[in-house]
């Protein structure tokens, strides 16, 4: 498929489906390297630019083949958020990240666990949020 067989004039979906397509893994490798940013960004103590280079990440991977792996950049921008006592935007990617769990992956209780830790770290740091 060459760039004049995207029709840019299609719906969002078809348009969507066929950049997928096209690019759909080189968007998983970009989707990979800026979460791996954020989590470099994370640990050098830059939340603010560990969340920009995850959502970023997260935007991309709207547009990759390979969506493994989504649930852990979803529980890293919960975990960054609630580290901002952003609460609220935690509780958002939390749940986000709750309903795409793949019930059928050998993964999937592991990463229940994952989830239900940071559910417990959200309801833990709920009160900062009140006070502000």
């Amino acid at each position: 498929m060459s760039n004049l067989d995207i029709n840019i004039e299609a719906d969002f979906h078809t348009f969507r489906n066929q950049i997928i397509t096209k690019f759909g893994e080189q968007f998983y490798e970009q989707t990979e390297l800026f979460f791996q940013r954020a989590i470099s960004q994370a640990e050098q103590g830059n939340l603010y630019g560990a969340i920009a280079d995850g959502k970023f990440a997260l935007e991309l991977s709207n547009y990759s083949k390979d969506k493994s792996g989504l649930q852990y950049l979803i529980g890293f921008l919960s975990q960054v958020h609630c580290d901002l006592c952003q609460i609220s935007k935690a509780r958002a990617y939390y749940d986000l990240g709750l309903k795409i769990l793949d019930t059928e992956s050998v993964e999937y209780v592991e990463d229940l666990k994952m989830f239900d830790r940071l559910k417990d770290l959200i309801d833990g740091e709920s009160w900062k949020e009140m006070e502000e």
